[in-house]
């Protein structure tokens, strides 16, 4: 393997699949503890959703809709709904694709961590990979054409009744009622009330009703119209007087019909249904895309082309994804540039050739692009585009590096795509052609421009992704560039006049992902989150702390791995994914973070990750860091107190919770500054003004390995 090629595989198995590992090779020892349970799970609600993140380390950030963001993490799938967080559930059993059986479905995903997220609409797709014997390996990826749909399932119906409705609340027989100050909130479409009492007529109907209903149970009450429902979580049951039910509720919601229904009338008769609700998506498989022995002749435009056969899922990862009108493209490392047609029923998809690492122009649109020979399957005359092999392996084995595709965008009949050698423009062409008299085909093709260092000013020829920039009536294309070879220089490189011109920015920053909305310009590091207006000046953002009372989160990291502009509410606000959570800010100007991390034990006090090392975890500010979890104590101050196995004091700091904001940690380091030797080390954290329970010291132990 050459320098370039030991340079680009260092990056991808250190920067890029470092999640996985962290997933998969690190499980003896996570970053954060990880306690999970699924979300009501046998409760009268059935969810693929568990609560919180599984892993802290995102990677992909997409928005979709009003509401649903999604990310991409080291562990699975995530989502926030706009109030909570959750992560779909995956297996490690195999599930069948879409390819096996045409009509498969399946509402788990497979195992893994996510490397790319495309959507588009309601349609979602989502990949994912893994290791083998230290090879990055593609598992394959998943789509669902509603992803909206896990929020909108309807209840199904386990047991219902026949009530009378009492507003009174006179407990007449086989009534129901709302109580507590309850009653129809005008002008609105809820009920307000804390609880609700069911008179069953007999003793099995109340047997049956207690047995059903447990916490998290759906309740739907309709009348004999059904142009009024009205639906509620029940929190709790007990019994109430002789015979009677009583049902705590958090929240009940009316829908009707008529805008002059105000709710059920006195002595209405209505259907009182204990339903089960479904939180889950229905995913289409395909498992990661691999060629047969046999596909070395491939066709594509106006005739074919010869390739090397990419027969295995090592080293062919899709790295990232689009959509854009019916195709779906994907970037796979060795799998090269791949599209599916979402127009038809899902089939394999289809090898797009790309320049050869010399070609600066590939044309697959022209009948002078191609010559006649005679197939080398069939024997049969065909045409072949001339001097082309599609071939991904390092040039040094006859190869081409502008083969291995690393990410991807796509939009009307552009085309970008970023490689291990440039970046590949392509004019996307489709030709209506004659097939017989009556039958007619769309042929598309793709017309090439490869623009690459040191052919054209651009910073470096590994390029990691790719963003498009709308503004003031001019189209901007940002390339984010990893360094691969003597004189390239990581950074940022961007043309604002479809290619002809290069320029670069940012050198020397290592750019994981580009966000552009406006004017304004988000850059992902390796130092940061960067914003800039033009392109040229630049400014980066403080590390994101959660200023809030008693709150002590903080991402502790430098690293900014994806970052989105989220305008769906009034206030737009910035998401960015870390190797230590996801923050939401609380305007465009950050100047107060939300963080979502990994769920733990709240209840514990403990230190994490541990053992911990300050040469590599939490790295932030040249410093790395060790949280401590204060666990369920309400106090105003903490006081910490750190000892050597011999019970030497090295370090100690009091934090004052009411002008405090961030994470409670320790950089490793003594009372000098110096940072401590490898050992156990017994951490005392102490309450004097604590709340809920009596002063007193918590002690933990930690161990530290430089």
């Amino acid at each position: 393997m050459n320098i370039a090629s030991q340079l680009l595989m260092k990056f991808l198995y250190n920067s890029i699949i470092i999640f996985f590992y962290l997933s998969v090779c690190l499980k003896g020892q996570p970053f954060a503890p990880n306690v999970f349970s699924l979300r009501s799970a046998g409760d009268g609600e059935v969810s693929f959703f568990e609560d919180g993140f599984k892993s802290n380390f995102v990677a992909e950030i997409q928005l979709m809709k009003d509401s649903l963001t999604w990310f991409g993490t080291g562990q699975g799938l995530s989502m926030y709904d706009g109030l909570s967080t959750y992560t779909y559930q995956a297996t490690l059993d195999s599930i069948t694709d879409v390819f096996t059986n045409p009509t498969a479905t399946t509402n788990l995903l497979p195992y893994g961590g996510v490397s790319a997220i495309a959507v588009s609409d309601d349609s979602l797709v989502v990949a994912f990979a893994g290791d083998y014997n230290g090879t990055p390996t593609g598992i394959g990826l998943a789509l669902a054409a509603d992803a909206n749909s896990w929020y909108d399932t309807p209840p199904s119906t386990i047991l219902d009744f026949n009530f009378v409705w009492d507003s009174l609340g006179i407990g007449i027989a086989n009534g129901i009622y709302l109580g507590d100050s309850t009653g129809y909130k005008t002008g609105g479409s809820q009920y307000i009330g804390t609880y609700m009492i069911v008179n069953p007529s007999s003793q099995s109907n109340y047997n049956s009703i207690m047995d059903s209903i447990q916490t998290n149970t759906v309740i739907k009450i309709t009348n004999s119209s059904t142009s009024k429902t009205l639906s509620f979580r029940v929190q709790g049951v007990s019994d109430f007087g002789t015979g009677q039910v009583k049902l705590a509720i958090v929240f009940s919601t009316m829908n009707y019909i008529h805008d002059f229904d105000k709710g059920f009338n006195d002595g209405e008769s209505v259907n009182f249904a204990i339903t089960k609700v479904t939180k889950a998506i229905d995913w289409k498989y395909m498992p990661q895309p691999v060629d047969n022995q046999t596909e070395i002749e491939v066709p594509f435009g106006e005739g074919y082309f010869w390739q090397l056969p990419v027969t295995v899922p090592q080293a062919n990862v899709t790295y990232d994804a689009t959509i854009s009108g019916k195709y779906l493209w994907i970037a796979s490392w060795a799998g090269g540039l791949r599209r599916y047609d979402l127009s038809i029923s899902l089939r394999r998809p289809q090898n797009i050739p790309m320049p050869m690492d010399w070609q600066g122009a590939l044309s697959t649109c022209q009948d002078s692009a191609f010559i006649d020979t005679v197939s080398l399957v069939t024997g049969d005359p065909i045409s072949v585009l001339k001097d082309y092999y599609l071939n991904p392996r390092d040039p040094v084995d006859g190869g081409n590096h502008n083969h291995k595709a690393f990410s991807v965008l796509a939009y009307d009949d552009k085309i970008w795509v970023g490689t291990a050698n440039g970046i590949n423009k392509g004019l996307i062409i489709d030709e209506v052609t004659q097939i017989s008299d009556t039958e007619f085909d769309i042929l598309s093709c793709i017309e090439w421009v490869h623009y690459k260092w040191p052919d054209e000013n651009i910073s470096g020829n590994f390029v990691v992704a790719l963003a498009k920039q709308e503004w003031n009536n001019q189209v901007t294309i940002w390339a984010a560039t990893v360094s691969a070879g003597e004189n390239e220089i990581q950074g940022l490189s961007y043309t604002r006049d479809d290619g002809a011109s290069w320029s670069t920015t940012l050198l020397g920053e290592r750019v994981y992902n580009i966000e552009a909305k406006d004017s304004l310009v988000l850059v992902a590091t390796a130092s940061g989150l960067w914003k800039s207006l033009d392109g040229e000046n630049w400014a980066k953002f403080d590390p994101a702390i959660e200023k809030s009372y008693l709150n002590q989160r903080q991402i502790l990291s430098d690293n900014v791995l994806s970052v989105a502009v989220d305008n769906r509410d009034s206030i737009p606000r910035i998401w960015i994914g870390t190797p230590d959570g996801v923050a939401l800010s609380s305007d465009l100007q950050a100047t107060n973070w939300n963080v979502f991390q990994a769920e733990h034990d709240v209840n514990s006090v403990y230190a994490y990750p541990n053992p911990f090392s300050p040469l590599t975890h939490n790295q932030l500010g040249n410093d790395g860091y060790v949280r401590f979890n204060i666990g369920n104590i309400v106090n105003n101050e903490v006081k910490l107190d750190i000892f050597n196995f011999a019970m030497e004091k090295v370090h100690s700091e009091i934090y004052n919770l009411n002008s405090y904001y961030g994470a409670l940690k320790w950089n490793g380091r003594d009372q000098l500054g110096n940072l401590v030797a490898n050992g156990v080390y017994f951490i005392r954290l102490n309450y004097a003004s604590s709340k809920n329970q009596s002063p007193g010291d918590n002690w933990t132990k930690l161990i530290v390995v430089k």
